[in-house]
């Protein structure tokens, strides 16, 4: 019974629970990404090893946060323009736990990473919009044909699945052709009216983003906000396994919340997200 209690008093503590949530996701990506700029990041790693052990009986400066932020910024400086999404996100969120340190500010900490979510979620509705490719329906509809998309459960049709595979390798064939020559590629569809689906799943994409960076912005702590929320992050994890960004939008869930049972769904997304990161599943 106490252990329950336990469990139910950390989890009031939305700040110290997203806080140790997003130390996960944060120490994981770093270990992934260390491969890249080696050299830089192996210094940094130096200079805040360092900076730790002879500060480790101080609590002035949070020397762990700051180091990791620094190979988030490196990796920013380096690989601005291929780096995805989420990593801009993560950077934000860092620095805004940074920040936390010194105010100590829980309600500074809540607007920030209520903007930071509505600012991510409204981006990526313009970004829908603004793409010709996205509104068309035709990325949905290249996707769900090579198997990018549903793909866990297209493998429980077989005859999907080899269609899956004949467009991959059709595809491969025609990236291997000279582009003067003009030649086409046809793509089979892996199930009837796959064309009609796709521009379906376009506009409710958009309007359940819409929906969530709405909600957010004027009810951060509704209930109902918080299960719209839940609901895309499910949504797209069933859709893609986007593993990264989807543990970072849960863990922006469990600082806004309030309600203990959406916390736990909250927390259940983002350590399982975490599960997939470190075993290389999914987009991380």
């Amino acid at each position: 019974m106490s252990y329950l209690l336990n469990i139910k008093s950390k989890l009031k503590d939305s700040s110290a629970l997203a806080i140790q949530l997003l130390l996960l996701i944060l120490g994981s990506y770093c270990f992934i990404m260390v491969e890249e700029n080696r050299k830089w990041k192996a210094l940094i790693l130096l200079i805040g090893g360092i900076s730790y052990f002879l500060s480790r009986n101080r609590k002035n400066h949070p020397i762990i946060w700051i180091t990791l932020f620094a190979l988030l910024l490196e990796d920013l400086i380096h690989d601005y323009f291929w780096l995805a999404n989420h990593h801009f996100l993560l950077t934000f969120m860092v620095l805004s736990v940074i920040a936390f340190h010194y105010h100590k500010r829980g309600d500074y900490l809540f607007k920030n990473i209520q903007i930071l979510l509505v600012i991510v979620v409204i981006t990526s509705v313009f970004q829908k919009l603004m793409s010709r490719q996205f509104i068309s329906g035709d990325f949905y509809y290249f996707m769900i044909n090579q198997g990018a998309l549903f793909r866990k459960f297209i493998n429980f049709f077989p005859e999907s699945v080899e269609i899956i595979k004949s467009n991959s390798a059709n595809l491969t064939n025609f990236q291997a052709t000279n582009p003067n020559e003009h030649q086409s590629l046809i793509i089979r569809d892996i199930f009837p009216k796959v064309n009609f689906y796709s521009q379906i799943f376009v506009w409710l994409t958009i309007i359940i983003e819409s929906a969530v960076a709405i909600a957010i912005l004027f009810k951060p702590k509704s209930v109902w906000s918080h299960l719209i929320l839940a609901m895309m992050i499910i949504g797209i994890l069933a859709t893609r396994f986007e593993t990264g960004f989807m543990a970072l939008l849960a863990i922006c869930g469990v600082f806004l919340c309030n309600n203990i049972y959406l916390k736990v769904v909250y927390t259940l997304i983002s350590v399982s997200c975490f599960v997939l990161i470190v075993t290389r599943i999914g987009y991380h």
